[in-house]
């Protein structure tokens, strides 16, 4: 499973989100909008990672070059905002056990990020 491209995080997203057949629950600009988050997130829990990604700001993802457009994250934690992005998506399903997945996406992508190797 790689994830280098915005549309690996798409993809990836869909599947665990049991969301890949079209009409799509949800939009790729909807993940894309989340992935952006997700980056806020981790420059909230984790400045030391953006540091050595992002100079000066983070970037905003669109939906337009997805196929091409590269995401500066350190590969250890790739699925941490994969994990983001699927919480963030469950949370705005109405049935109420799609707030327990979303729960469990969002902790594990905290636990995830807070948890340093040696």
């Amino acid at each position: 499973m790689a994830l280098d491209t915005v549309a690996d995080y798409v993809r990836n997203a869909r599947i665990l989100l049991q969301d890949t057949i079209a009409d799509y629950r949800y939009s790729d600009s909807e993940l894309v909008e989340d992935m952006n988050l997700g980056l806020l997130e981790v420059r909230r829990l984790r400045p030391d990672l953006m540091r050595s990604y992002f100079r000066s700001s983070i970037p905003t993802y669109t939906t337009t070059s997805m196929s091409t457009t590269a995401v500066a994250m350190d590969p250890m934690y790739r699925v941490s905002l994969l994990y983001y992005i699927c919480g963030q998506a469950q949370l705005r399903d109405d049935e109420n056990s799609q707030d327990a997945r979303a729960s469990v996406f969002l902790n594990k992508f905290v636990a995830q990020m807070l948890t340093i190797q040696s």
